[in-house]
């Protein structure tokens, strides 16, 4: 399998979104930028 995306660029910004966290609570990105600035590290593989 060959990677065919080059990811996004530093600094630019992303659209919002809503997606469940661990334990299955809606994690959204505008409510929580309103808080500071965040990290998101996305994990890829099977749970």
């Amino acid at each position: 399998m060959t990677e065919t995306s080059s990811g996004t660029e530093v600094g630019r910004r992303i659209p919002n979104f809503e997606l469940p966290d661990q334990e299955g609570r809606p994690f959204n990105l505008a409510e929580q930028l309103r808080e500071g600035p965040i990290i998101l590290v996305f994990y890829r593989g099977d749970w």
